[in-house]
């Protein structure tokens, strides 16, 4: 087996953002400076303080972005801490919705970060087995999406009942949520 070796790292200038930190620090240089001089400098110039007479604010490691990636807001947003249940007063069930939840008769295990799997007590064996979801978006708002159970699920706000299908339903407590045969009032803790 040959042995293959690690290509040369990228000379200065070669990705687009070293030529905005290469520019400036080739103006500031003197004329007739040395590369190396020059390398010298931007490396030196580049190493992070922690001089906080320098700075108005102490260094913080956690707010420092070392590699320059910027999140966006909507990534670091804070979603608002909401709760509510969903109580079913047949088999005196109450789930707490305060995630993302998977609600069905025997639900996925693994499910993504952040959210959660709840089974739910089924005499009548109308539940699918992933049967639907509740969640929230970043501003709160609720969403239910039916999995494609066999029973569907159901809204029902003022006597009428919507059958939530093929994409997800916005939603507001208080309510009651059909799934199945089953009849669970949804409201805001």
């Amino acid at each position: 087996m040959s042995f293959l070796p690690y290509p040369p790292p990228p000379e200065p200038g070669w990705y687009d953002d070293d030529a905005t930190v290469m520019s400036s620090f080739a103006d500031s240089a003197m004329p007739g400076m040395a590369q190396s001089q020059l390398m010298e400098q931007v490396s030196v110039s580049l190493e992070p303080t922690n001089d906080e007479s320098v700075n108005d604010e102490p260094a913080n490691d956690d707010d420092i972005d070392w590699d320059g990636t910027v999140l966006s807001s909507a990534f670091t947003m804070k979603q608002p801490k909401l709760e509510y249940t969903l109580y079913n007063e047949q088999t005196g069930q109450e789930v707490i919705i305060d995630m993302g939840v998977l609600l069905g008769r025997k639900p996925s295990v693994e499910v993504p970060e952040g959210a959660k799997s709840v089974k739910l007590e089924d005499s009548t064996r109308t539940i699918s087995r992933n049967h639907a979801a509740i969640s929230f978006d970043q501003d709160g708002t609720l969403w239910i999406e039916d999995y494609g159970s066999l029973n569907g699920t159901y809204l029902i706000r003022d006597n009428e009942e919507t059958k939530v299908e093929h994409k997800p339903m916005k939603f507001e407590a208080p309510c009651t949520v059909r799934i199945g045969d089953q009849f669970f009032t949804f409201e805001q803790r």
